[in-house]
């Protein structure tokens, strides 16, 4: 099976959990998103823009850049970053304080001064597929406070919002929880769920979605394979220096495919 049929194979099985498939649908359809928004936060929002379509952030031009999911803004100067989150890496608290770090500087860094009074209130919301913190909330929600009085809040504006479509949680919004479980695939259960899924349909048949989703697939195929290329070749070198042997017994060592031989070997002589 060639690369671009294993990618046509996988877009036919996607789901709104992927983070292309997910950020297509609230890309074309600001209204969903708008009231998706309003459910999880309880909030509402008379209208919502995109500042950019696909929006990457990149702090400084050394520095690890983000591709955000989902990234809007209201009439209230307010802006909400969603993130789909497949794996659980250990590491979510830090890449969201990473998130909301360099939203805040691209606001800043577009402004025509450095004027932190002028930073709205900001939102990260995490979708996770699994629950982060093991204590069977589907929904944590996380402010700065005073450690010695809890009463005392920094007010500098962030939230932190973990959602997890495992658990059991009786405090969150039904809508809310509808939607949580039709990412984790059990079902549609609401007219709101029905329309988001309709959404996600349109999407999948969209040719232009297609195309481009297979397009960025394969550039990362290609540089996973260029990464397995570069990482084999040093393993065949290191095995000739070592051993002192021909790059004929290198790639047999190494049980190198027989049609991918002539390959390594025409580098290894070159």
């Amino acid at each position: 099976m060639t690369n671009k049929e294993k990618i046509l194979q996988k877009w036919e099985k996607l789901t709104i959990k992927d983070n292309f498939i997910f950020g297509k649908t609230m890309e074309v359809n600001s209204d969903l998103c708008r009231r998706l928004i309003e459910q999880i936060l309880n909030i509402k929002i008379k209208s919502i823009s995109y500042p950019e379509r696909e929006k990457t952030i990149d702090a400084r031009i050394d520095s690890k850049g983000i591709r955000l999911d989902v990234y809007v803004e209201d009439d209230a100067n307010r802006s909400f970053d969603i993130e789909i989150q497949l794996t659980d890496n250990d590491d979510l608290a830090k890449r969201m304080r990473y998130y909301h770090s360099l939203i805040d500087l691209d606001k800043l860094h577009k402004g025509k001064s450095v004027k932190y009074k002028s930073l709205g209130e900001s939102y990260v919301i995490f979708i996770c597929t699994f629950d982060v913190f093991g204590y069977g909330y589907q929904l944590y929600d996380f402010e700065i406070v005073c450690k010695r009085n809890a009463e005392i809040k920094l007010n500098d504006m962030t939230h932190r919002i973990f959602l997890c479509t495992e658990g059991n949680d009786e405090e969150i919004g039904d809508e809310v929880r509808n939607f949580l479980d039709y990412v984790a695939g059990r079902g549609i259960k609401s007219d709101f769920i029905k329309e988001l899924d309709e959404a996600v349909q349109k999407v999948k048949e969209s040719k232009e979605w297609r195309l481009s989703y297979m397009t960025y697939e394969l550039a990362l195929m290609e540089r996973e394979e260029l990464g397995e290329e570069k990482a084999t070749l040093a393993n065949l070198r290191s095995i000739m220096d070592s051993l002192k042997i021909s790059a004929e017994k290198a790639v047999e060592i190494l049980k190198i495919s027989k049609d991918e031989q002539p390959r390594y070997l025409s580098k290894l002589k070159s």
